[in-house]
């Protein structure tokens, strides 16, 4: 633990969207939120200006609403769909490129991490993130708070990670976010090349050529009261 206390705090999608959101609450009130900095991955709190995959559960949140339904199964869906994924005629394939781009995870993880990572969303989840699509992102629960709108007041610095073929966080949609946070506070870098490698979603945490260290430099000192931050290199033994 620091001598003063405060944690570097890593968040990847919806971890990232929490921490958003816990900075931009206390940014609101003026407390601390008492961490060093903050690192998001494929996170954001505003996907209207992205072609992001997760449209396609917004529809789901008002039947499910409507019809009381209390969660929506989706660990069961893809544990039961990613067996038969990779046969003729291909359409659930779709669903690796979601997670991973080609040849990016390593074959054993990828099927741990889908037959194991996912879990039932609450409906009541689903209803909230629905609104990350509508004009002002993502707010909480009554709708009364919009977290974008307070990412401005922010005092804690931010590095906000996105892969280059990420369909469920797009980079135009973490730059949405970051666009917002003051300048002097946050880093915002996009994984992958044209010529590759590329970054779907989960390749930011489980990608084979991603190796994450963790270094210190000194901040300014008039911003900053640590001397914290995340580095990424590639290609890393």
């Amino acid at each position: 633990v620091p001598k003063d206390g405060k944690l570097l705090a890593i968040g990847h999608s919806m971890g990232g969207i929490l921490l958003y959101a816990m900075v931009s609450k206390c940014g609101f009130e003026g407390a601390d939120p008492e961490l060093a900095a903050i690192v998001t991955l494929a996170s954001s709190v505003d996907y209207t200006t992205s072609n992001s995959s997760l449209k396609l559960f917004v529809p789901l949140a008002d039947p499910a609403e409507m019809l009381r339904v209390p969660a929506v199964p989706l660990g069961t869906l893809l544990s039961t769909t990613y067996p038969i994924s990779s046969r003729a005629p291909y359409i659930l394939s779709l669903l690796r490129s979601q997670i991973s781009a080609k040849d990016m995870m390593d074959p054993e993880l990828l099927s741990k991490l889908i037959l194991n990572n996912f879990c039932t969303v609450p409906a009541k989840v689903l209803l909230q993130l629905a609104t990350s699509f509508r004009d002002g992102g993502l707010r909480n629960r009554a709708g009364t708070f919009f977290f974008k709108e307070h990412l401005g007041k922010i005092k804690v610095p931010v590095l906000a990670l996105a892969g280059d073929e990420d369909l469920i966080c797009p980079p135009e949609a973490v730059y949405e976010t970051v666009k917002v946070i003051p300048q002097h506070l946050v880093t915002y870098k996009v994984f992958g090349k044209p010529e590759g490698p590329h970054y779907a979603h989960y390749d930011l945490v489980g990608g084979r050529k991603v190796c994450v260290h963790m270094c210190v430099f000194k901040r300014p000192s008039s911003v900053f009261d640590s001397y914290i931050t995340l580095c990424y290199r590639v290609g890393c033994p």
